[in-house]
């Protein structure tokens, strides 16, 4: 079965980050364009229906979804659970949250700049097994 508009996969490959302000976020997403990014890399993520998406998916499948929502069930969070609700509550409290895909150590470095030259916070890369924290 496709997966519905309303899934959200695991970031794999990108830098997520938190903006607080609309002019941040606008200097972000032009940065990135401007930058040599496509806008099709750029996912931007706002709101409580965003926030609400974001808490009905582990972005997992099969035994790693089931896995992650037993133990968030009994209390035990991992890396990737602190992160998700981390960014589902920035978005509630009404700030930005964009995901940028950077499949190379160069394009990752790239966008991390861009985001941190534009007050981004909560900075961190999603590789295929594992979350690097790159700001606070």
């Amino acid at each position: 079965m496709p997966d519905s508009p309303e899934t959200i996969e695991y970031p794999t490959n990108r830098v997520l980050a938190i903006l607080d302000t609309a002019q941040q976020s606008s200097c972000a997403v032009d940065g990135l364009v401007g930058g040599g990014f496509l806008e099709s890399e750029v996912g931007v993520g706002h709101g409580p229906e965003d926030a609400d998406r974001v808490d009905s998916s582990t972005g997992r499948r099969g035994f790693q979804d089931w896995f992650i929502r037993f133990f968030d069930r009994l209390g035990v969070q991992n890396a990737e659970t602190e992160m998700r609700n981390r960014y589902e509550q920035a978005l509630r409290e009404g700030h930005t949250v964009i995901g940028v895909l950077a499949p190379t150590e160069e394009r990752k470095d790239l966008a991390v700049k861009i985001l941190q030259d534009c007050g981004a916070h909560f900075i961190n890369f999603c590789g295929q097994f594992s979350v690097e924290r790159i700001g606070r």
